[in-house]
């Protein structure tokens, strides 16, 4: 469930590295909410989010129903503080860089792969078609056993759908990136609707949408410099 969380609430924000101040931003603060259907339940999370490129710490303040903080870097360092409970869990993967993020790729000016090509996949078959640019991109052997391709489609130079085929060549995954709006010379897509189809046949959708996006002098709030408190107990 923490994984599932905080996947649904970081679709979509990230760490941003030196490229992003390169690119005009130096920290970031927005609002999301982010709705989750599966089997005709709807569950809703608000959250507040808290980046600056000076230590590469995102901080994701969750409302109802959840009240928990988390704190990611770009090592793959995660912490989940419960303020209800008072309770800290610690984990690290990959998984959970904050480097691994679709706004991060956008603040970054990696909409063409999506930070694919980081991740060593190769672009094959790109076409036109009606407008559109859709390109296959084949996975590394490292992940083949979960990829057999992943397809991005542009318009205007932007990414607007990424679909994921699994190993047996199955569609697992759809997204679709949508109300674009330019903040700071960094164009980003306000709404986020994703479509996950599990084994079973049925399927979760997820819908993220941001709001309330300030950068730079504008992005002012205590968050940013939150820590654990001391005496916080921390989980095995």
């Amino acid at each position: 469930m923490r994984n599932r969380l905080f996947f649904l609430i970081l679709i979509p924000v990230v760490l941003f590295t030196t490229a992003f101040s390169l690119m005009g931003v130096d920290r970031i603060m927005l609002k999301m909410e982010s709705q989750s259907l599966q089997s005709g339940k709807t569950a809703v999370v608000h959250a507040e989010l808290f980046y600056q490129a000076l230590d590469g710490k995102l901080i994701t303040r969750m409302g109802a129903p959840l009240k928990q903080v988390m704190i990611t870097n770009r090592q793959g360092e995660l912490t989940i503080y419960d303020q209800e409970k008072h309770t800290v869990y610690r984990t690290q993967g990959f998984e959970y860089s904050s480097e691994n993020n679709l706004i991060f790729f956008f603040l970054t000016g990696k909409t063409q792969d999506l930070g694919l090509r980081d991740m060593g996949f190769s672009p094959v078959r790109p076409e036109f078609k009606d407008g559109l640019l859709i390109t296959e991109w084949i996975p590394p052997g490292s992940v083949s056993h979960l990829f057999s391709k992943i397809e991005i489609v542009h318009e205007d130079q932007l990414p607007i759908y990424a679909g994921y085929y699994d190993a047996g060549g199955n569609l697992i995954r759809r997204v679709y990136y949508s109300n674009f709006e330019i903040f700071a010379d960094v164009v980003l897509p306000l709404t986020v609707t994703e479509f996950n189809y599990l084994p079973e046949g049925d399927s979760i959708v997820n819908r993220v949408r941001f709001s309330d996006v300030k950068t730079n002098r504008q992005a002012v709030s205590a968050w940013f410099d939150f820590e654990i408190p001391d005496d916080a107990h921390y989980l095995d």
